[in-house]
């Protein structure tokens, strides 16, 4: 089940992920974008972790404030994304105090679907899109998750990008790991073993 403190657990987990993977996920934005995703998904996720001392009531009213708090703290494309995901999520988990699998795996799905409908992305065009969407497909048929994310991030690798800034690069965009891929992946694991 996951409940409102075991979702600060994951959100802190996940600033602590996106932490150590700061300097590759800057790395790889610099390679095919602006060399701002590490930097700005940092500044996010240290604003998100100093709200998670305030009590929550829901996990949608948790949700909405990390939605908001990421949309008024994450620079570029990013904070957009991520933040709108949040803000779906809060409509599905309602006034839920604790989600079990199913809901979950439906609100992750709504937010899936925001990221899709604000980038305007669909599933291989080397964008953030690439983890979320397969990734439930894989966790709705049961399979392991932790494998699958590695796999799917580094799917990304071989894509050439038709969305986003990366799109710019074109044919060289091929061969570097999507930046937004990696960060998504940081946070459903971090989600996820909460439910396991």
């Amino acid at each position: 089940m996951l409940t409102i403190d075991r979702m600060k657990q994951a959100l802190r987990d996940a600033q602590v992920g996106i932490e150590e993977q700061k300097d590759t996920l800057t790395d790889l934005d610099r390679a095919i974008g602006d060399g701002d995703h590490g930097i700005n998904m940092s500044r996010g996720f240290d604003a998100v972790s100093s709200i998670l001392d305030e009590d929550y009531d829901s996990l949608g009213a948790i949700s909405k404030k990390v939605g908001m708090t990421l949309m008024s703290k994450v620079g570029g494309a990013a904070g957009p994304l991520y933040g709108s995901a949040f803000v779906k999520m809060a409509t599905k988990f309602g006034d839920a105090t604790e989600a079990d699998f199913n809901l979950l795996i439906e609100a992750l799905q709504e937010g899936s679907n925001s990221i899709k409908a604000r980038g305007k992305s669909e599933v291989g065009q080397k964008t953030m899109v690439d983890v979320w969407d397969p990734f439930l497909e894989h966790v709705k048929q049961g399979n392991d998750y932790k494998q699958q994310l590695d796999e799917l991030v580094q799917k990304t690798e071989d894509m050439v990008a038709t969305k986003g800034r990366a799109s710019y690069f074109g044919e060289n965009s091929r061969g570097t790991v999507d930046p937004g891929a990696l960060s998504s992946s940081i946070l459903l694991a971090a989600i996820m073993k909460e439910v396991d």
